[in-house]
């Protein structure tokens, strides 16, 4: 079945709409899923007979048959966290499977825009798609002399208005599209906040990915820096004694790690050395299958979108766009160059950030030191207490000794050195950690010390470091970092 210009614009229009509501932060989840039926309704079952062989249809009228199943068991007044999650990430799936089924309708699309004389564009425009910009005469009331190749099937005007003056009316019935620029600037202001204030997945997410997009062209890079959050508060790629790039980011687990190391020597041949900060309850430790929402949204937000690899995560995920843009409808984005424009603005942030420090100010102070011993106690021991139990996951720690081995075989292979360290830690932390995961980490890793080419140095008892040298009990302040970083140097020159 062949559809007119018109039928499609209104198609387009009707996805814009709920593409544009269902995008929005501030739609909570439960009222997010009150409205699935209408949108299963409205763009399901009403498009069907048109485009079931539409394979962009086909997927998101699948994904809205498989969404209104599981509306029972989501939308329940006491929603845990896990199927509160679960549904967001369905959400984000619906909007990413109209995006594309939107644009598969507007890719051959082109637009002329018409100016009433009191608006001035202050936004870029699309300029593959924009033909022509019109600024209409004052008294005009009949846009039919203007409206160029409006029989065209693929060509649409747009009529950009103040929205005030009383001769627009008419005018508005006549164009394709119509907009107000208030309505453009809200979209750009949006986008332009997400962009500015990120959160701190979308902060990391910038941050690895400049960190790796830095090793293409920085052949001179011959140390990594890797693990978690004691590396990237722990080492500083200025202390190193070789040219070094630190690509650690906070709670990544050995799995994320070893991910990032072999991304980064695929990238850079060059890389010759690569020190690892490996925790003791590090053999125990899944990311992937962490039940925390901080922890899940590590995997959803940050090393899902950048190794496209969810692990063991239990749930489907998708290769997913920036938020800002994500947050633009389609329909505008093919008119207006927002999503470049917002393309451009994370190249220059990732710019920065690719010989930048991971925190933008220094960190010279202690937490620690301005508490009584009780109290340093008492919050110490509810760190550790996140720690002591990962050697329970009997099963992780399995997967995590193969997993390693094989990477050591590799490393020895390509003649790449590599340092673990375990890193320091106050007396708080230190006399709060159960025993047990030290002599479990000590039976995992001896195998491999007899086996294979590797140095292994533990801090966990050094005396090197004092409490003003930590920023909580176990992460180093810039003043710790620099006494981590002459040790390491030491083992390093040392071969």
């Amino acid at each position: 079945m062949q559809l007119s210009r018109q039928e499609i614009l209104a198609v387009v229009k009707t996805l814009d709409r709920v593409y544009e509501v269902i995008s929005n932060k501030e739609l909570k989840i439960g009222s997010f899923l009150k409205i699935v039926p209408q949108i299963a309704n409205s763009i399901g079952v009403k498009l069907y007979p048109v485009f079931k062989d539409d394979s962009f249809f086909r997927s998101l009228f699948e994904h809205l048959q498989q969404l209104l199943s599981k509306i029972v068991s989501l939308n329940d007044s006491s929603i845990s966290f896990e199927a509160s999650e679960i549904a967001e990430l369905e959400r984000a799936k619906l909007i990413d499977l109209l995006e594309k089924f939107e644009t598969s309708l507007l890719t051959c699309c082109e637009f002329y825009i018409y100016l009433h004389k009191d608006v001035s564009v202050n936004f870029p425009l699309a300029c593959e798609r924009v033909k022509t910009v019109t600024v209409l005469p004052e008294s005009i009331e009949d846009l039919g002399g203007h409206l160029s190749g409006q029989s065209r099937m693929s060509v649409f005007s747009v009529f950009v208005h103040t929205g005030t003056a009383q001769e627009q009316n008419g005018l508005l019935k006549q164009a394709d599209v119509s907009y107000q620029p208030d309505y453009i600037a809200g979209i750009y202001n949006r986008m332009m906040n997400e962009l500015k204030k990120p959160d701190y997945f979308m902060y990391d997410r910038l941050y690895l990915e400049a960190k790796l997009e830095s090793l293409k062209v920085r052949r001179d890079i011959q140390l990594l820096l890797a693990g978690s959050s004691y590396t990237m508060c722990g080492l500083l790629e200025e202390e190193m004694p070789l040219v070094a790039r630190n690509v650690a980011v906070d709670a990544q687990d050995l799995y994320y790690t070893l991910k990032t190391i072999r991304v980064a020597l695929e990238l850079n041949p060059n890389i010759t050395h690569c020190i690892i900060s490996f925790a003791y309850y590090f053999w125990g430790y899944d990311l992937s299958l962490s039940t925390s929402v901080y922890q899940y949204k590590r995997v959803t937000e940050v090393n899902y979108p950048i190794f496209k690899d969810r692990h063991n995560f239990p749930y489907e995920l998708f290769d997913k766009n920036y938020d800002a843009i994500v947050s633009i409808p389609p329909l505008v984005r093919h008119i207006f160059s927002l999503g470049c424009f917002a393309e451009q603005y994370i190249k220059n942030v990732k710019h920065n950030l690719a010989n930048a420090h991971y925190f933008s100010v220094p960190r010279t102070t202690s937490t620690i030191v301005t508490l009584d011993d009780t109290t340093n106690y008492e919050r110490a021991k509810q760190r550790t207490a996140s720690h002591n139990k990962f050697f329970k996951y009997e099963s992780t720690v399995r997967e995590n000794i193969s997993l390693f081995e094989g990477f050591l075989e590799e490393m020895n292979r390509k003649n790449v050195q590599i340092i673990l360290y375990v890193p320091p830690v106050t007396p708080y932390y230190r006399d709060s950690i159960d025993q047990r995961l030290i002599s479990d980490f000590y039976t995992c890793m001896k195998p491999f010390l007899a086996k294979f080419n590797f140095k292994l140095v533990d801090l966990f008892e050094s005396d090197h470091f004092k409490n003003e040298d930590f920023v909580d009990y176990d992460h180093l302040n810039d003043q710790g970092a620099k006494k981590l970083g002459r040790i390491l140097m030491k083992e390093l020159n040392d071969g």
